[in-house]
């Protein structure tokens, strides 16, 4: 599948178009890793991380494991989605008995990828800050040193009432 994935990549994934800082969060139109329907037509109502990831990329597994730390220190209600791109059930379902996903994050695959390229999603991980309105605050492409605290940063923001 990652064959598939840098083939589609190299035939111009990447002039998809981006989702940008106050866009409207795309819809969310996927299924479960036990086949069942996975649709958020809508993001709102609460603040969301959506993490697009692969089982694969091991830059991903920190991210995952930061995502939980994120969460346990903010403090805040949030909603985590963690979207699987271009990989079965099978192959989830064994990364999942050895990596667990962070307590209460909700899972999602996009086999063919086909959500990825509507969010503009160009490397892996790439996590996106959606705000209660439904609205793309912050985009973070990759992990590196300083993911968690920036992620802390930008939640608390979000979350902050507005100035008078």
């Amino acid at each position: 599948m990652h064959v598939v994935l840098v083939a589609l990549l190299a035939l111009g994934l990447s002039d998809a178009p981006r989702v940008g800082l106050g866009d409207p969060a795309p819809s969310l139109e996927l299924e479960t890793s036990d086949g069942r329907p996975f649709a958020t037509t809508r993001l709102g109502g609460e603040t969301t991380i959506v993490d697009f990831f692969a089982t694969w990329c091991v830059p991903c597994h920190r991210a995952l494991a930061d995502l939980a730390v994120v969460r346990a220190r903010l403090g805040l209600p949030t909603r985590l989605l963690v979207i699987d791109v271009g990989e079965d059930a099978p192959t989830l379902k064994r990364f999942l008995a050895a990596h667990p996903l962070p307590p209460g994050a909700e899972l999602a695959l996009d086999r063919g990828g086909g959500t990825a390229h509507r969010w503009g999603q160009e490397r892996f991980p790439t996590t996106f800050l959606v705000d209660g309105a439904g609205v793309v605050r912050h985009i973070n492409r990759g992990w590196g040193p300083g993911y968690e605290e920036r992620l802390l940063r930008w939640l608390r923001a979000m979350s902050a009432p507005p100035p008078r």
